[in-house]
């Protein structure tokens, strides 16, 4: 009984710290109708002419559909999709996907990142650096990741990929990048421990 309860409690712990995307391969809608953010993609830019982000069937990687972000000749501009997930704070997480160009020109800046924050407070705790793309995805979809640890005080991840046209990427800011499979999951070693603080909650409780 005591070994029944002890794994009870070491699942329990795992579920707890367990953060799945909503809509990860963008088969649903991108929405662009404010909070809440936990439980779908929400769509950004600059309000450019030619700027924006949206569902497409043109080259998924999985499934019928993926996000397209586009830029086509806007000086500084930007746009991008992003979500929030419950987590845990103290539990490493690592957020990635795969990306793709959907032109063959690309000349736009490409980052994704974690922004750390609290639902009580609806304040950002902290962000992680902004990861890059580099080089450039290509024709073929490519894999990214970047790993991080909630920090206190923390209860969402806003997870966020964009591409931008700021500081001369490129002589005609032009480009689209494909996204598809995306994920945020805690770190295999997180996992370890938090079953491992579940067992010995148990057998303190005995």
């Amino acid at each position: 009984m005591v070994r029944s309860f002890a794994a009870i409690v070491g699942l329990a712990l795992v579920a707890s710290a367990h953060a799945q995307l909503a809509n990860p391969g963008f088969e649903d809608d991108i929405t662009t109708d404010g909070p809440p953010f936990v439980g779908s993609w929400e769509g950004f830019s600059s309000g450019a002419p030619n700027t924006g982000v949206g569902n497409s069937e043109l080259g998924p990687r999985s499934g019928a559909r993926h996000a397209a972000l586009n830029i086509f000749g806007d000086d500084n501009s930007f746009t991008g999709v992003f979500q929030d997930a419950p987590v845990t704070a103290g539990t490493m997480y690592t957020f990635g996907g795969w990306h793709a160009a959907g032109t063959s020109i690309l000349d736009v800046g490409v980052e994704f990142r974690i922004e750390w924050r609290n639902s009580g407070t609806d304040t950002e705790v902290s962000r992680t650096l902004n990861g890059t793309a580099a080089p450039l995805p290509g024709a073929g979809y490519q894999e990214f990741s970047l790993t991080a640890m909630a920090p206190a005080g923390a209860d969402l991840a806003r997870l966020v990929y964009a591409i931008q046209t700021f500081g001369g990427d490129g002589p005609t800011n032009n480009g689209s990048i494909w996204l598809d499979d995306m994920s945020f999951v805690p770190a295999p070693g997180s996992l370890a421990l938090v079953g491992m603080g579940g067992l010995m909650m148990a057998r303190r409780r005995r």
